[in-house]
């Protein structure tokens, strides 16, 4: 796949100083090769008839349509599980993103925000596909305000005694880097983090990080239980029954110690 390697390094800056990119017009678009057609649907699943059939009527005709999650917010997560999970699928769900109403400028921040999740790597080839899809879209970033200032923030959230005892210098980057800059980005809404984070970890059955995060989203970031069930649902589908189950036996957990009733989640 030929990339725009302007276009792809001025979103990488994203991921490192928080610049816009200005600029990028239909020219930009133009040095972008269209590269081979995308296979027809029907012949991505040639091989396995049932799971094109259970596509249609289940994950786009029932998930997707559930209204426990807006389409922008499962846009949202996908992305974000596309990317932690490095899969090729992202390139089709960029731009179904900006069709569900997420912005280039949230696109880039999701990409910005899993990168510290999934790896710096996850990163890159996130960014070159959205960047790809920006310029064949002729879009461009506007500015990407920074976090306020350090006075200005919330205090850090507490973390497991001794995390970090062994790597100190991680400790610090995650109070100053972590929460202190990156979780501050105004870009995306505490909501929107918790929501992507939860995906995230749940995708990479990171136990311990998805138990932190469920408890945060309920109790500190606006996510309702039926919200971050329906994420757990959705998230089934794009990353797999296990991590599915063990999430919600974690979100079990969640709501058991927090009195929700399970027949609420219905």
């Amino acid at each position: 796949m030929m990339i725009n390697r302007g276009m792809a390094a001025c979103v990488l800056m994203t991921l490192t100083a928080g610049a816009g990119c200005a600029g990028n017009d239909a020219t930009d678009a133009a040095e972008v090769s269209q590269g081979p057609a995308s296979p027809a649907i029907s012949d991505l699943y040639a091989g396995s008839p049932y799971l094109g059939e259970l596509r249609n009527s289940l994950v786009y005709g029932e998930i997707w349509e559930r209204p426990q999650l807006s389409k922008r917010d499962r846009s949202l997560i996908t992305i974000a599980v596309l990317q932690a999970l490095v899969r090729d699928e992202l390139e089709l769900h960029v731009p179904r993103g900006l069709d569900n109403g997420l912005t280039p400028e949230e696109i880039s921040e999701i990409i910005l925000h899993v990168t510290f999740y999934a790896g710096w790597p996850t990163g890159v080839q996130a960014s070159l596909t959205a960047a790809e899809v920006f310029a064949e879209r002729s879009l461009s970033l506007g500015p990407l305000a920074r976090a306020p200032a350090a006075a200005d923030r919330p205090d850090t959230p507490a973390t497991a005694s001794g995390a970090y005892a062994a790597v100190p210098r991680l400790g610090e980057l995650r109070n100053s880097l972590l929460y202190g800059d990156i979780w501050e980005r105004p870009q995306l809404s505490k909501r929107d983090r918790s929501l992507i984070t939860v995906a995230v970890t749940q995708a990479l059955y990171a136990t311990s990080e998805l138990r932190t995060h469920i408890g945060r989203a309920l109790d500190e970031n606006g996510v309702t239980p039926q919200e971050l069930s329906e994420v757990i649902l959705h998230v089934t589908f794009y990353a797999g029954w296990p991590k599915a189950v063990n999430a919600g036996r974690l979100a079990s957990e969640a709501f058991e110690a927090r009195g929700v009733s399970f027949a609420d989640l219905e």
